[in-house]
């Protein structure tokens, strides 16, 4: 039987009010204080317990306050206060399925708390089980009819569910009842332009348009009114009005590049693009964006006498970001070239030593310059790149922007040491500037000085915290965490890496978790548009590029655990020297955040199941991104090494029909052939026969299918040419290793061979040539390739003898101290 419900006396009653108010206030301390005081005459009130739980767990004392909550129920099963309490704390610790069975239980107990039914609503959106949500919606309004808040919410709840229709209803409906409303009522119109936004979508071109008629007076956002206008009556075919309304709204803002676009889709066809956009240059002769665009849609004479104009204008102006205005065009070589010869012919005519300096100021020189240094560099051209950055700064030196411009040269040449020392140039030029200040630590840890970076973002970060990156954590900061993540993995600091990886992990998971916070309040504040536009990004926050790849690298890593012992003890001996934990100060009322209690990755690196591990990343990237090919490359890693071969031949299947090309996954058909010989069961190889034909490598031996690789795919590109070495490698061991090694050194022979690819090629030679000593020829070993790839790039640190590197570090060390005129 549950025990006996205990009751509280007239005082203790008045204190439990008291609590109620404080915890709703967050004065957490007193209310701890209030919640004793009942539970020294009644040690066993439920709900007592229960509230004090739910105030400790809020204080981040998170294993007391669900002791706490689960005792409370356990005290008093039938109250619906001990159960929502529970429920509370559930939702904080991100536990939402055993949240919605407490909401449940209390509203079986209290079942017309309307503030019940509202969270447990607001729960069922949050895991986007939209059902259940529109029926708590449609219970709120016909409880409280008279709130606009519980019409728009369910309206909400139907469009989200798939059902626009419905929430098209639901929203007339509300409109048909509301009345006396005020003109430019700010609410009202977002009401009224997600009602049309959803006919819009809908397809209901004359009912946008009726819409917006019938209600203009209570519209504010006037702009995305007339833009839903003008799509309307392009839609239903009144081309001459939609042309009117676009050119109305270019006459109130003409940089626009959507309305621009929009405009020329209704008036123009492909041929006569460039004739509209020069009648609109003359009407709204200061639009930058038009002229830009005109770029875009001009060619060869036209293109080169626009861009003239745009780029002559730019360079004057002194425009520091005209390279990447201009960049998207080189994808077309012919305006590639004419940009070129456009801006060469600006720095001779405006060289003060030969041109003529009155053609334009004398900065004009300085920026044709400084564009043809990203140009150069953007082309490949590096040594020419230098030699105007370089000139430029010998002129300059004061200016941060040139020291970072040369700094990108050197990084796309392979020079990342050299790179890292130009950014710090940079930053030494201002020392007060948080961009720079993160840039250079960026650049640091590409070249997995990870101390240091340390030091230059501790400039920067909170100075309660010993180890700034704890604090790029909580900012949220996640391109920098994979930065570091990535040096910890070049370091063989798996323990760290894996720390950081996770890092990231919980950071796009509060993104989506605090989205919980918005349910309640856009709904009171009518941001429906922006609001429903919130939660889809949401759905596919784990998407995020950095995300992908940090998953990615997880998967591997989990892989390379599983593979071999590895121990973190030393890796964590280190920083736990060099970092000690310190924890912010505590305020009135909120404690200090928990200290982590893994925060040197200690724990993730002593897993004693990798493979498990990698299964919530794999999980992850499969319902993310199923279109990358690198998910099915990681799938089968993990896949492979834990023998669930249909899991492995899934993943080579789905990868197969993305790239069948792709030297990673021809690796992996022949780790496969390996693996399974002679193991396969029944159903994996009936399942292997059903699809052989659409997966033909699954029905070669190794050897065929490197023989196939190489002659189909091993001319295709640098990054083949290499994979097809790798396949054979992969497929015929030591005993190849010297055709291998040939294959290999034919990437010199490759024009225009990326750097990334021929840093790899090293490795990959390095590895052939421990695991086969003696077997590769000097005329073609590691070194070799090293000196050939050396004449191509020869700024890669890569390619480059360690004495080379202490010599050039040296000369930049003496440089900087020539120009920086302070002791470093």
């Amino acid at each position: 039987m549950p025990p006996k419900k205990v009751q509280l006396g007239t005082r203790e009653r008045s204190l439990f009010a008291r609590l109620i108010q404080e915890y709703e206030m967050k004065k957490y301390k007193l209310a701890v204080k209030t919640a004793d005081a009942i539970l020294a005459k009644a040690p066993e009130h439920g709900e007592t317990v229960a509230i004090k739980g739910l105030v400790l767990f809020s204080m981040h004392e998170r294993e007391e306050g669900l002791r706490l909550t689960k005792l409370g129920v356990r005290y008093d099963l039938n109250s619906f206060i001990c159960w929502h309490a529970l429920g509370i704390v559930h939702r904080m610790d991100r536990n939402y399925h055993e949240s919605l069975k407490c909401y449940a239980q209390a509203l079986r107990i209290e079942g017309g708390n309307l503030n019940l039914i509202r969270e447990s609503g607001f729960m069922q959106l949050q895991m986007r089980n939209y059902l259940p949500f529109i029926d708590a919606r449609l219970v709120l309004l016909r409880t409280q009819p008279h709130l606009r808040s519980n019409w728009v919410a369910l309206a909400l709840a139907h469009d989200l569910a798939g059902n626009k229709t419905q929430a098209v209803r639901v929203l007339a409906g509300y409109e048909d009842v509301c009345r006396d409303i005020p003109k430019h009522c700010y609410e009202y119109s977002e009401v009224v332009l997600y009602h049309a936004s959803l006919l819009e979508e809908m397809g209901d071109a004359n009912g946008v348009l009726d819409l917006l008629e019938t209600q203009k007076a209570h519209i504010v956002d006037e702009p995305s009114s007339n833009a839903m206008r003008a799509r309307a009556l392009s839609t239903i075919g009144r081309m001459d009005d939609a042309a009117l309304a676009w050119f109305a709204m270019l006459e109130r803002n003409s940089e626009n590049k959507a309305w621009i676009q929009a405009y020329l889709d209704v008036v123009a066809t492909k041929e006569s693009r460039l004739t509209h956009l020069l009648d609109l240059k003359s009407k709204f002769p200061k639009s930058t964006m038009i002229r830009r665009m005109i770029l875009h849609v001009a060619q060869n004479a036209d293109f080169k006498e626009h861009a003239r104009e745009y780029i002559e204008h730019a360079l004057v102006k002194n425009v520091p970001s005209l390279f990447l205005d201009l960049k998207s065009l080189y994808s077309q070589p012919d305006k590639k070239d004419m940009i070129e010869e456009i801006v060469e012919e600006c720095r001779i005519r405006w060289d003060p030593q030969t041109g003529d300096e009155g053609d334009g100021p004398p900065s004009s020189y300085l920026y044709a310059m400084y564009y043809l240094a990203h140009h150069y560099s953007y082309t490949g051209q590096t040594s020419r790149a230098l030699l105007y950055i370089d000139s430029i700064i010998e002129h300059t030196p004061s200016m941060p922007e040139l020291h970072m411009t040369r700094a990108r040269v050197l990084k796309r040449a392979g020079a990342y040491e050299a790179a890292a020392d130009a950014m710090e140039d940079a930053r030494l030029l201002d020392g007060q500037d948080r961009y720079l200040n993160t840039k250079a630590a960026k650049y640091l840890l590409r070249i997995n000085k990870v101390e240091e970076a340390a030091k230059k973002l501790k400039l920067f970060t909170r100075p309660d915290l010993e180890d700034p990156v704890v604090d790029l954590v909580q900012m949220q900061a996640v391109d920098h965490i994979v930065e570091h993540a990535e040096a910890h993995v070049r370091r063989g600091e798996y323990a760290m890496a894996l720390k950081r990886i996770h890092d990231i992990h919980k950071t796009m998971q509060d993104i989506y978790d605090d989205q919980l916070d918005f349910h309640s309040y856009c709904m009171r504040k009518m941001t429906l548009r922006t609001y429903v536009r919130t939660l889809r990004f949401e759905d596919h926050v784990f998407a995020h590029p950095a995300y992908i790849h940090a998953a990615n690298e997880a998967a591997s890593l989990y892989a390379k655990l599983h593979d071999q012992p590895y121990d973190p003890e030393p890796e964590v001996a280190k920083y736990q020297a060099l970092k000690p934990v310190q924890q912010s100060q505590e305020s009135d009322d909120v404690s200090a955040l928990p200290p982590d209690s893994d925060p040197f990755g200690l724990k993730l690196a002593k897993t004693q199941k990798p493979l498990e591990d990698a299964h919530l990343f794999i999980r992850k990237l499969q319902a993310n991104a199923p279109n990358d090919i690198r998910t099915w490359i990681s799938a089968f890693e993990v896949a492979i090494r834990g023998q669930n071969w249909l899991l492995a031949l899934r993943a080579l299947s789905l990868a197969y029909r993305l790239d069948p090309s792709h030297p990673r996954l021809a690796v992996q058909f022949v780790t496969f052939h390996k693996a399974t010989f002679g193991k396969l069961p029944d159903n994996v190889r009936q399942a292997v026969d059903k699809i052989v034909a659409d997966v033909p490598p699954l029905g070669m031996s190794p050897k065929q299918y490197s023989t196939e690789y190489n002659q189909r795919y091993g001319l295709k590109s640098a990054m083949h040419a290499l994979g097809a070495a790798e396949v054979l490698y992969a497929a015929e061991g030591m005993d190849q290793a010297s055709e291998v090694a040939h294959l290999v050194f034919g990437l010199i022979r490759i024009p225009d061979a990326p750097l990334f690819v021929l840093e790899a090629a090293v490795q990959f030679l390095q590895r052939v040539e421990k695991d086969a000593p003696g077997l590769v020829t000097s005329e073609v070993s590691s070194q070799a390739f090293i000196r050939a790839a050396h004449e191509t790039w020869p700024h890669a640190d890569a390619f480059s003898t360690f004495e080379e590197k202490q010599r050039q570090a040296a000369a930049r060390y003496e440089a900087r101290r020539a120009w920086i005129h302070v002791e470093v």
